[in-house]
């Protein structure tokens, strides 16, 4: 008999925890942050270990704000389903365990910081958690603010720029102010007929939104030439990369006008590597849609498919190597310290980040490859930004473009190889 209460209070303990991991890791929204969010920790603790702190702010940066992704999309998940609001207990316990994972996020990665004296580290890692909360906030407000959870990644590497003009304490302040105007939210959470809308599209449209550019012809003629490796994004991909020249170009004299310094060459050559890993993504999530794509007049077997995405690829890795290339030499006539060197350095490793990336996306067949796969955009975002480091502190570029000679050797052949592996088991398998 004295057994039982004791058995009650630890089914009291586990009762909101119970299902998490198939509420967490079986939702492929959930799983593709939470998957990103684990690499960042994963990578940084690495980091911490080997010494080079430098760039672990930018790696649980990224850990932080993907966490952040993921609860605001089990939230929207949560008012978009009517069956939740008739389960006794059910809000609570969501909003228990995406409370259980922020704070376990947050505590490894401070601890880290601790255990191994990278006490810099902690102001950036505040303001991560503070645009994360940000976002959270907006997504509770109104649902489909969550479609720009791309600009959560675009805005990570300005955090560090951010976090040296503002103090510990001011960001502590920011989170602490957000995370109470999180928590009245949720107390007032109820069913949204927006966020039904806001899961579809993210699921077909890989969590991003721009508008509609339908009826141009230029554009259509500038589409078919990423075709058929566009097919399953549509037209999302020509917008971000139409849209992408102009952003770079109002952050480029934002910061010439205002002196502010934004690695706005950086955000390109990382969106670069982003962009690659939507379109597997995207493919994965709408696999069915391949049966469409084959059944098109204009291939020659499924061989001649794979042959057509395999070029509308290096098409796109060269649109995007030119892009990065041109908008550094556009750098370069505002900072003498982008020589040459450094810019051949920049076009190589943009073009190894988007090939591996490509070609291991072809490989993926699930959501957790598709989410192992993005220690690619990771390895890039790394080996760029110490090579933006190396060049701010004066040293020579020769050991990046050493590096970048195999790298690229290795992305061809990712890309070869990832051709191989795309619809192996044939088009009615992801």
């Amino acid at each position: 008999m004295s057994a039982l209460p004791t058995q009650g209070k630890q089914a009291t303990w586990r009762k909101p925890y119970q299902g998490m991991l198939r509420m967490w890791l079986y939702d492929l929204g959930s799983v593709s942050f939470l998957g990103t969010s684990l690499l960042g920790l994963v990578l940084g603790l690495a980091l911490l270990i080997s010494g080079k702190t430098e760039v672990v702010s930018l790696v649980f940066s990224m850990a932080s704000v993907s966490a952040a992704a993921s609860i605001a999309w089990q939230l929207n998940r949560l008012v978009a389903t009517e069956t939740s609001q008739l389960i006794p207990g059910y809000q609570a316990n969501v909003l228990q365990q995406a409370l259980t994972i922020a704070l376990a996020v947050i505590g490894f990665q401070v601890s880290a910081c601790v255990i191994f004296a990278a006490y810099e580290v902690i102001a950036q890692l505040w303001l991560a958690v503070a645009v994360g909360l940000g976002f959270v906030w907006l997504c509770l407000w109104r649902s489909h603010y969550f479609h720009l959870s791309f600009a959560l990644f675009i805005a990570v590497p300005f955090l560090d720029e951010l976090s040296s003009r503002l103090s510990l304490w001011a960001s502590l302040m920011i989170v602490a102010m957000l995370f109470f105007r999180v928590i009245s939210l949720c107390r007032q959470l109820h069913w949204n007929s927006d966020a039904r809308v806001v899961y579809l599209n993210a699921v077909q449209m890989g969590w991003m939104w721009l508008p509609s550019i339908k009826g141009v012809a230029w554009v259509g003629k500038f589409e078919r030439l990423f075709h058929p490796m566009n097919f399953f994004i549509g037209p999302v991909l020509t917008m971000m990369m139409l849209a992408l020249p102009v952003i770079a170009i109002g952050l480029m004299l934002f910061s010439w006008l205002l002196d502010f310094d934004l690695p706005t060459v950086f955000l390109i050559a990382q969106f670069s590597v982003i962009s690659c890993a939507i379109i597997h993504w995207s493919r994965i999530q709408r696999w069915r849609a391949t049966e469409t794509l084959f059944l098109l007049p204009c291939y020659s077997g499924l061989s001649g498919m794979k042959e057509a995405f395999f070029h509308s690829q290096y098409r796109f890795i060269v649109a995007m190597v030119l892009l990065v290339t041109c908008f550094g030499g556009l750098k370069s006539l505002f900072e003498q310290q982008l020589s040459l060197m450094f810019l051949v350095h920049l076009s190589l490793s943009t073009f190894w980040g988007c090939a591996i990336m490509l070609g291991t996306g072809s490989a993926c067949r699930n959501s957790q490859q598709a989410t192992a796969a993005m220690l690619v955009v990771f390895a890039h975002s790394i080996i760029v930004s110490m090579s933006f480091a190396a060049l701010r502190d004066g040293d020579s570029v020769t050991p990046w473009l050493l590096l970048d000679i195999p790298l690229t050797l290795v992305g061809v052949l990712t890309l070869i190889w990832g051709k191989r592996q795309l619809w192996r088991y044939g088009v009615t398998v992801a």
